[in-house]
């Protein structure tokens, strides 16, 4: 009968653990073998929280400056008094610890705040300010009674093109060759500080959870717009009393809306002279917003 386990005589005459017969072979395979073919482990916490530190260290490039070696034993004093020890070596050194990262965030009238805020003024200052600039001309006008003005009738026509007409349009397949060409599109100087003094209320927003309709701002801005519906109601019927009273109204709300949206007030110097309506693009690396 083959045994099923036996003690066999190692070199030098010491005795080991009991082996095992394998069959295919024939002869006694130690069961200490196997266990000396497995990769050698950590004997500690110490030693786990050693590799930890060390790896810190060599993340943060300060591998030169201190180096923590492996505990050669199982005790987690040991390793602990290294760790400490190599820490206190750093934060001693000539160098001086770690410095500190630099903050890259920018500050000014947007620190903190959300970020639709510099977006919404790139895009709607300068549409902005120029309603604003000839709002502000119709004054006199208005004021002396001479509604058929041109300064009034330069507000309120519709002589500013936002799409050019004749154009032939891209990948037009199928169509008329009068369908394949663009449709010029027009607006007014109105509309335009319209729909731009609106958006830019709507970008001064603090928190994502804002909603544009509850907004001061936005209320307050569309209550100018209506009032200014009024007043080219007025002007086309030739009521120079309403007109007046409706225009008063109006530079009211204004003057109330600038400041809500840091624009300058109504009596500065940016509005004395006409602005660039184009968005302003501004890039960071290579990024553009």
């Amino acid at each position: 009968q083959t045994p099923s386990a036996q003690v066999l005589p190692w070199p030098g005459g010491a005795q080991h653990r009991p082996c095992r017969w394998r069959a295919s072979v024939g002869r006694p395979y130690p069961l200490v073998a196997s266990a000396m073919r497995q990769p050698p482990r950590l004997r500690s916490r110490g030693g786990a929280a050693a590799v930890a530190v060390a790896g810190v260290l060599l993340l943060t490039g300060v591998a030169s400056r201190a180096f923590v070696p492996l505990p050669s034993g199982p005790g987690r004093r040991e390793a602990a008094a290294r760790i400490a020890a190599a820490l206190a070596g750093l934060l001693a050194s000539p160098v001086g610890p770690l410095p500190e990262a630099p903050a890259w965030a920018s500050g000014g009238s947007t620190a903190g705040k959300y970020s639709t805020i510099p977006s919404a003024k790139r895009k709607f200052y300068g549409r902005v300010r120029q309603g604003i600039f000839q709002f502000l001309q119709m004054e006199k006008p208005i004021m002396a009674g001479a509604l058929t003005d041109e300064t009034l009738s330069a507000f309120f026509a519709k002589n500013i093109i936002k799409k050019k007409g004749g154009l032939e349009i891209k990948n037009c397949i199928g169509l008329e060759e009068k369908d394949c060409l663009s449709k010029e599109k027009r607006t007014s100087r109105w509309l335009d500080m319209k729909v731009a003094s609106d958006l830019l209320a709507s970008g001064f927003r603090y928190s994502s959870s804002d909603v544009n309709d509850y907004l001061p701002q936005v209320k307050l801005i569309r209550a100018y717009a209506k009032k200014i519906e009024n007043l080219k109601v007025a002007i086309e019927k030739g009521e120079t009393e309403e007109a007046q009273g409706l225009y008063r109204l109006a530079k009211l709300d204004l003057a109330k809306y600038v400041p809500m949206v840091e624009l300058e007030p109504l009596d500065s110097e940016d509005y004395t002279h006409p602005w660039d309506v184009k968005s302003r693009v501004w890039c960071q690396g290579n990024v553009c917003y």
